[in-house]
């Protein structure tokens, strides 16, 4: 009996941790934009990846644990906690240097304070050697490109980075297609989705036109 109490104290104890950390998580804001102009909080972009990489990967990849690529889904973010979104659209070397190294402090604050089972799945994913966890980093980079279609004139390359034109937008965007060329070569059916999203994106962005509506309209 006392092992019982023992572990249901211990469970107690980390769902008061899993809880503090949902709320923290939440209040965290990124760059996107949601249809009425507030930021997309780290909670909601965890559940968008979570669910569109556990679909790409039923669909394209067989060879992957889809339950694996979820959980990694839900952890790959969480030392922004602490370490906050910092957007790399455009963003130099140094200001890139200066975001990886208060991630890593975040990770290692933060693995200190999770429960095991999380604490080692967030560990699995920074490592990067997993082909779940790879799968995922990639999956994350095209998400963006999802948020602004669906934010109209509310998206983040008016609002915030005064890109004035598809062809600003489209010569900015090409640096970033071969850099993930060169990082996720393994992933192909992968590289041709996102230059679908990244040239819909594109083309909404600029027009009167968006898919906000799309789940209610059908």
């Amino acid at each position: 009996m006392t092992d019982s109490n023992d572990q249901a104290q211990n469970a107690h104890d980390y769902m008061l941790v899993l809880g503090a950390l949902s709320v923290a998580f939440a209040e965290v804001e990124r760059a996107p934009r949601y249809p009425t102009g507030r930021r997309e909080t780290d909670v909601e972009h965890s559940f968008h990846l979570a669910v569109s990489a556990m679909e790409l990967a039923n669909d394209f990849y067989p060879n992957l644990d889809v339950g694996l690529v979820t959980q990694f889904s839900l952890v790959h973010d969480l030392p922004e906690v602490y370490a906050g979104d910092v957007w790399t659209f455009d963003i130099s070397d140094e200001d890139r240097a200066k975001k990886e190294a208060a991630e890593a402090v975040a990770t290692a604050k933060l693995m200190k304070e999770l429960p095991p089972y999380m604490a080692g799945l967030l560990e699995r994913y920074e490592k990067q050697v997993e082909l779940e966890a790879r799968f995922v980093r990639f999956v994350d980079k095209l998400l963006p490109a999802i948020i602004n279609i669906m934010a109209g004139d509310a998206n983040t390359f008016k609002e915030d980075y005064d890109v004035a034109s598809i062809e600003e937008l489209m010569k900015s965007r090409e640096g970033h297609r071969q850099e993930l060329l060169r990082k996720f070569p393994e992933f192909d059916v992968i590289h041709l989705v996102k230059d679908l999203l990244f040239d819909s994106s594109s083309n909404y962005v600029y027009s009167n036109k968006n898919y906000r509506n799309i789940f209610r309209d059908t």
